[in-house]
Parts: structure tokens; sequence; C-alpha cells
């Protein structure tokens, strides 16, 4: 849940900066990975067996894409970088806690990935 609320907060705050200046990747990239931030949190609460794979794989592509995204200069269509927009200490704040909370997502998911790997497998 914890992502999810991050990933609204963040959305919430390009939406304070305006999304004019945002490419159609960045606004594809940023509304795929909602999507797929609320998709795991159903999966997760619903205790589906796939649930952990999938919040690895949206938690660390997740806070990678996000990263790259804004924390580096322009690379690509991808790319908004908060560096040479001078985004304000709030956007910061925010990227940051998306950042954190997916890869907190990643880190829960890879523990239980692991403890159920450890666990004797029933017949």
């Amino acid at each position: 849940m914890a992502f999810v609320a991050a990933n609204l907060l963040h959305t919430l705050d390009h939406f304070r900066q305006g999304v004019s200046g945002l490419s159609t990747t960045i606004l594809a990239g940023g509304t795929t990975l909602s999507v797929l931030a609320v998709v795991v949190m159903v999966m997760a609460l619903r205790r589906h067996p796939r649930a952990p794979a999938f919040c690895a794989v949206v938690g660390l592509s997740g806070a990678v894409g996000i990263a790259s995204s804004h924390l580096l200069p322009h690379w690509s269509s991808l790319s908004d970088s908060y560096p040479e927009i001078h985004a304000d200490a709030l956007s910061w704040v925010v990227v940051m806690i998306e950042i954190g909370a997916a890869l907190a997502l990643a880190v829960v998911a890879i523990r239980e990935l692991r403890r159920q790997a450890a666990q004797p497998q029933h017949a």
C-alpha cells in the first residue's frame, strides 16, 4: 500500500508542476507504473501465490525507472530530469519517497520469495 500511496503522491506532484512539458512516453510510463502498482497491491492483499514475484519485479523496475527518469540528466524520451527542470524541494522529496517505497516493496517481496524457497515443498 505504501508504494501505491507514494505513486499517487508523485502523480499529484506532476499535476502540481504541470504535465504540459512531459513527453507522451513519460506519461505512458507513469500511467503504466501506476496501474502496475495497483495490480500488485491487489495481488498482495488477495495473497496471490505469484504476488511476491510480481512485487519484486514492479518494485525494482519502478525504482530504477523513476530514478533514471528523474535523477539523471536528460538521456531519452523517458527523461524528466529534475536537475534540468529545476524541480522544487517538494518534488525532490516526493520522488525520493516513491523510489524508497518501490525499493521497500522489492526488498519485502524478495524476502518473501526467499522464505518460500526455504520451506519444504509438499507434493
